[in-house]
């Protein structure tokens, strides 16, 4: 957005000490980020004033003329296309290297073989008007080689504004409003708008006609008539404003409208009266069509809000006009809109027709409505003054329906020097507050403050926001920067976090596992393969895909999944991840302040996954992985798995805590899911492995014992279907002598024959006393027998 430095200077008096420089700097550090400060005269760097010396016709274009130009002890061979130029006309010339205001650049070329130098300009490019009907031809006071800016005689500084930076601030979309943040941290009087409410004649009995289907959409409508109105060009005062901030002038109802909105932030519109009957603000209809301004047809939808009349739609609500209705030489009376409309709808619209226009960026910023009337009523008052015989011709209808909460917010003085970070007089705060155009009272040591209605739309909602007005407006510069005091306390210990980082050192640089990222979703397919009832899973409303449409309640699939994705590049996959589970229950963290209940209870777990081929033995290798962790038990499981294999799945236990589960995969489920490789698999709940490792560490030392113990190896055949812990409870509970019993070798198939496998123990023997061979040796063989008898066990020999 462009400002114009003269005309804030309408509105505030800005100290002559102050540079152009200077108010651009100080505006950046108090309000909005200023891009760039620019005399007006730097947009036609490189444009001079020349004068025609000789024309003839090009040699090989009928429609191009060949023209010698002097611009003052230089001449140049410019080839033209225009042919309302003359010898000895003084022309606008723009030199090789000039940018013109649209933003075209001037090279050196050679057009149909002849060389061209430069161009002449015609009055649209240069941003003066609309007119390409030829060059623009300057005055005889022109000066052959002043600069172009000279010559219009252009001594405005412009400034422009970082549009981001004002995108919570609808009341900066104006000169007015601008000059009001300079008055206040200037600190000098901001002037008076001077427009007058006058009370409307009674004698005037017609009334624009106005409908508002919906007030949500159109919170503000005011419109009013006006005739004896002539379409001309605008006055030079108002060309030169709107030219100033890059506006093209068209004529002069279209100008003052621009110009209102400009100077007030509030965009507003004029149609010939003679081409509306009625006015209805309504949504468009599905499909419906209707010819911009701009000489595009656009497809419109429900969803569009529009301003129509009984028969038509006569312009896109806050976008953009209609040609069906737009003002014309032959207008004799117009009709004035001024509204306000909904901020969502309007940068809806916008973006779906790709029409971003000076209305549209304002309304998308929702404006105040209250600023419909202050805007309407600058409108009629210029139009009187440019249009001599112009007249209000109806009266005002205004359809409103708004509700605007301007507070009051409660300021407590001593918690604004706290939150500041010093000591700020309170006749300085108020008067800061004021000025911005808040209202204040104090009471004690609380100040209650007013928001005006310009700052109450999306900006002005809390004390905290009030804080920073009071800040900026001092100027943070002027803060002087302090270190807080703050005690220096050790930050809470984060366990489960660590215990993570514990986990993932232990796993990758010990066990030498890679750590996988997955989605937290699975599919109905990939379940329905492992024989899950997803029944219970929470399914998504909207899925990325098909396979991504539940949330995870078990690690498992997707680790599955990374298996047999990998299997073809390596012999022997160990993977793991730590992520999160998503169950059926409510959890602790809400969903939001809009919606009621929880979030579903999500469950931090452990897995661990590794394939291999069979000699790897991929359950004895996944055990160690869970025991370079914690020393664990494997117990029983009270509970049936579709794809764990008989014999080989337990639950973990960890000092008397359940942690989890292990289970090899079953060799059909794997081909069904297009694993070629042995897996087997571990899940465990992070939590309370936290809570076994803190169990660990209040175990109490217990001295070592003074007499070694004896090892003895035992291995023998049993049914796959006993137990590995029925076995290991019988040994534990045979001898007081018998003190730990630890499996090292599980072996199927070879000679070993159907439905059996090979179970190899280390039993350790211990007493207070030096034990003798031949007495564990005599233990081991009531062992055996009584392993024979109970599980009709076979003893293999080492």
């Amino acid at each position: 957005m462009l400002i114009s430095l003269n005309w804030l200077k309408d509105f505030v008096d800005i100290p002559r000490a102050i540079t152009p420089q200077e108010l651009g700097l100080r505006l950046t550090m108090h309000t909005v980020e200023i891009d760039s400060v620019k005399s007006e005269a730097d947009k036609y760097k490189d444009i001079v004033v020349g004068r025609i010396k000789n024309i003839k016709k090009h040699p090989n274009a009928d429609k191009l003329q060949l023209t010698q130009i002097d611009i003052g002890g230089q001449q140049l061979n410019i080839v033209c296309g225009a042919f309302n130029i003359k010898p000895g006309q003084k022309v606008p010339v723009a030199l090789v290297g000039a940018v013109l205001p649209g933003g075209a650049e001037i090279k050196a070329v050679e057009v149909r073989g002849e060389k061209s130098e430069g161009m002449l300009c015609a009055e649209d490019e240069l941003g003066l008007g609309e007119d390409h009907s030829g060059i623009l031809v300057l005055g005889d006071k022109a000066k052959i080689g002043d600069n172009l800016g000279k010559h219009l005689n252009l001594k405005d500084v412009i400034y422009e504004v970082d549009n981001k930076s004002i995108t919570n601030r609808p009341d900066l979309w104006g000169h007015y409003g601008m000059a009001r943040e300079i008055a206040s941290f200037l600190d000098v009087k901001l002037k008076d708008f001077n427009i007058k409410f006058n009370k409307q004649d009674k004698k005037i009995k017609n009334i624009v006609q106005v409908k508002v289907d919906d007030h949500k959409l159109c919170p503000r409508y005011m419109a009013i008539s006006m005739d004896g109105v002539t379409i001309e060009e605008s006055p030079k005062w108002i060309k030169d404003r709107l030219i100033a901030v890059g506006a093209r002038p068209i004529n002069n109802i279209v100008d003052i409208t621009n110009y209102v909105m400009l100077e007030t932030g509030q965009p507003l519109h004029a149609f010939d009266k003679n081409l509306v009957a009625k006015i209805i603000v309504r949504p468009a209809k599905a499909g419906e069509t209707i010819k911009t301004l701009d000489g595009d047809t656009q497809e419109l939808d429900e969803k569009d809000l529009v301003i129509a009349d009984s028969k038509k739609a006569i312009a896109i609500a806050g976008v953009m006009g209609g040609e069906n209705s737009e003002i014309n030489p032959g207008t004799k009376e117009i009709i004035i809109e001024s509204a306000n409309f909904n901020y969502i709808s309007v940068r809806k619209t916008a973006q779906k027709l790709g029409l971003r226009t000076e209305a549209s960026q304002r309304f998308e910023k929702s404006l105040d409505p209250n600023l419909c009337e202050i805007a309407l009523v600058r409108t009629v008052e210029l139009i009187k003054k440019v249009c001599s015989n112009a007249g209000v011709s109806s009266r005002l209808a205004d359809e409103k329906k708004f509700d605007f909460p301007l507070g009051s917010i409660e300021l407590d003085l001593t918690w604004l020097n706290k939150f500041i970070g010093f000591n700020i007089d309170e006749k300085k705060v108020i008067g800061i507050l004021e000025k911005l155009g808040f209202k204040t009272a104090k009471k004690e040591n609380i100040l209650s403050v007013i928001i005006p209605s310009w700052r109450a739309a999306k900006d002005i909602s809390g004390k905290e926001d009030l804080a920073e007005e009071i800040a900026r407006v001092i100027g943070y510069d002027n803060i002087n920067p302090m270190v807080p005091r703050v005690g220096m306390e050790a930050p809470e210990l984060n366990r489960e976090r660590e215990l993570e980082r514990k986990i993932k050192n232990i796993l990758s640089l010990k066990v030498g596992m890679s750590e996988v990222y997955n989605y937290s979703f699975v599919g109905e397919g990939q379940l329905n393969k492992l024989g899950i009832d997803y029944s219970t899973h929470i399914r998504l409303l909207n899925p990325i895909a098909e396979h991504h449409a539940l949330l995870r309640q078990s690690l498992a699939p997707n680790l599955f999944e990374n298996i047999r994705k990998n299997q073809p590049r390596y012999s022997l996959i160990k993977l793991f991840e730590i992520g999160s589970v998503y169950l059926p229950l409510d959890g602790d963290i809400k969903k939001s302040d809009r919606q009621e209940g929880n979030l579903p209870y999500q469950e931090k777990r452990l897995g661990m996954i590794i394939g291999g081929e069979k000699r790897d033995n991929v359950f004895h290798i996944i055990k160690g992985a869970i025991e370079s962790l914690i020393d664990v038990e494997y117990l029983p499981l009270d509970r049936a798995s579709n794809w764990a294999e008989d014999g080989y799945s337990a639950d973990i236990e960890a000092y008397e805590i359940n942690i989890g589960s292990i289970y090899k995969l079953k060799a059909h489920i794997a081909k069904t899911i297009g694993i070629k490789k042995d897996a087997a698999i571990v899940e465990i709940n992070l939590k309370r492995l936290s809570e076994a490792m803190l169990k660990k560490g209040e175990i109490k030392f217990s001295e070592y014992e003074k007499y070694p113990p004896v090892i003895r190896d035992l291995a023998f055949v049993i049914n796959e279907k006993v137990l590995y812990n029925n076995i290991r409870e019988e040994i534990l509970d045979f001898s007081d002598l018998i003190k730990k019993v630890e499996l090292f070798d599980v072996y199927t198939g070879g000679k070993l024959g159907q439905n059996k496998k090979n179970l190899a123990f280390h039993i350790e023997y211990q007493a207070d006393r030096t034990l003798r061979g031949e007495e564990v040796d005599g233990l081991q063989k009531k062992l055996i027998k009584d392993l024979e008898r109970k599980f009709e066990a076979k003893i293999r020999d080492f």
